[in-house]
């Protein structure tokens, strides 16, 4: 079985660079994991941890294309 691999940590779903590397991994067909997801999107209603960053995970068979998406938006 393939290894998850963190390639990208946000702090919110609002930031723009998180929402494109969204769509351009999907655009490239490469599957991938949120973390976190939802413990960073209803903390204003329940207190969570202020470090608990949204995580983008993929498999690592993928890395390589998935790493060059995210170099391509830094």
């Amino acid at each position: 079985m393939d290894k998850l691999i963190t390639i990208a940590e946000f702090n919110n779903t609002y930031d723009i660079k998180y929402n494109l590397l969204i769509d351009m991994l999907e655009q490239a067909d490469i599957p991938y994991i949120l973390s976190n997801q939802n413990a960073r999107t209803v903390e204003f209603y329940v207190v969570s941890p202020s470090n608990m960053a949204i995580e983008v995970k993929v498999y690592e068979d993928r890395l390589k294309e998935s790493m060059e998406i995210v170099k391509s938006i830094q």
